[in-house]
């Protein structure tokens, strides 16, 4: 059984595999829209076929699994580093339960490795299922749900203008991104993602509106709302402001719809973003921190040595990493840092600390603490000193990765 860039003619099959997976709601003929991929999206399938199959030799029938991702680069400690997201892993009910879908990780990741990807990310249906992977959790986020009246008095006077964005203005709202994301993990984003993924939905389209100030795009949301006529609800899919002014007006624009809708529902947000605390009520609104998105390494060496570390870190020790999935990072590693330069060599030299490999990717990106992870399973010193060290080698980073896919 072996993985396959997915023929173009296998697209159907692949769609009502992940239609039966998402949509199950909607039966077998549910009418799926043929939109177009962004130019990042590369789909695959898992097929019983001999390895050196060739694309032509491909059945459907043999089709046991698939999945995608998404080629990104994101922002790592400062500087821009490949970070492909893993998406749309289905299976039919007749293919599930018998090992495909490890297997097809495997070779996925082996393939990353192999093209230079050291590093990936995806967003779990079932935490402990990919933790099981070696993926970890990169940052929470919160949701936040209020009525629309009850922002009425933390919003500005009215200022500037709301504009309605479509596909074609997506210069003006990656530019709004680029200033307003600031954090790791943050996504360089392409045409391709903006026109096909932001624009436009797997149901239905979102409304995409801005507020811009003397010609200049400052804010801008992205939401659906649901319901009927007796009981109407907002879901906004993302509020991106430049400033604290570009924010409170994006508010008002929600607020506005109070005769339209009962409930407004904002995520994903910042953790750190407390909407809650400003409102005159704050028992009006309901905020709920949840898990995001997971992380992991692929190629220890390759990671290490990519991600640029403080300039002013120099340090040096013997780390083993455990690896279930990926065996050439299931080894015990030497780790010189100098001025931030990393070098890493496998040795037989007894470790300093044994790491876990989703755990070592969350101190790499900056997610969490040495001292933090040492009070679980996935990370045991062996000398004293080491967690201190592997804190002042990695440090923690405000990271926050906001798109879904």
């Amino acid at each position: 059984m072996n993985l396959h860039s997915l023929p173009e003619s296998h697209r159907e099959t692949y769609r009502d595999m992940l239609g039966y997976a998402f949509r199950p709601e909607s039966g077998p003929d549910w009418d799926h829209p043929d939109h177009p991929d962004p130019d990042i999206y590369h789909p695959y399938g898992f097929y019983d076929v001999p390895p050196d199959a060739e694309s032509d030799d491909l059945s459907t029938d043999d089709l046991l699994t698939v999945c995608a991702y998404y080629d990104f680069s994101a922002r790592v400690r400062d500087e821009w580093h490949p970070l492909p997201g893993i998406s749309a892993v289905a299976s039919p009910p007749e293919s599930r339960r018998q090992g495909h879908v490890s297997e097809m990780f495997d070779q996925l990741l082996e393939e990353f490795r192999d093209s230079g990807r050291y590093l990936s990310t995806l967003w779990p249906f079932e935490y402990e299922f990919y933790r099981r992977f070696g993926w970890a959790t990169s940052n929470n986020y919160t949701q936040t749900k209020v009525a629309p009246s009850d922002l009425t008095d933390i919003v500005p006077k009215p200022d500037g203008e709301f504009v309605h964005l479509e596909a074609d203005d997506w210069e003006r709202v990656d530019a709004l991104y680029r200033t307003a994301s600031t954090e790791d993990l943050a996504l360089d984003p392409t045409e391709g993602w903006w026109r096909y993924r932001v624009f436009r939905g797997w149901e239905s389209d979102p409304y995409v509106y801005g507020w811009e100030k003397d010609g200049e795009l400052r804010g801008n949301v992205i939401f659906r709302i649901k319901g009927d006529w007796d009981s109407r609800s907002m879901r906004v899919l993302a509020l991106v402001s430049a400033d604290t002014e570009a924010r409170g007006h994006m508010l008002r624009f929600l607020r506005d719809h109070d005769s339209q809708v009962d409930e407004i529902s904002i995520g994903t947000e910042h953790e750190s973003t407390r909407l809650i605390d400003d409102l005159t009520d704050p028992r009006a609104a309901t905020v709920e921190i949840k898990p995001g998105p997971m992380v992991r390494i692929v190629d220890v060496q390759a990671a290490l040595e990519s991600v640029s570390l403080d300039e002013e870190t120099t340090e040096s020790l013997v780390v083993e990493v455990t690896d279930d999935r990926c065996a050439w990072n299931d080894q015990t590693f030497h780790i010189d840092v100098e001025a931030g330069s990393t070098t890493v060599t496998e040795t037989d030299t007894d470790a300093d600390a044994t790491i876990e490999i989703g755990a070592l990717s969350q101190l790499l990106i900056g997610a969490r603490t040495a001292e933090s992870l040492s009070r679980t399973e996935y990370l045991t010193a062996h000398t004293k000193g080491t967690i201190e060290t592997l804190d002042s080698t990695f440090t923690q980073r405000d990271v926050y990765l906001r798109e879904g896919f």
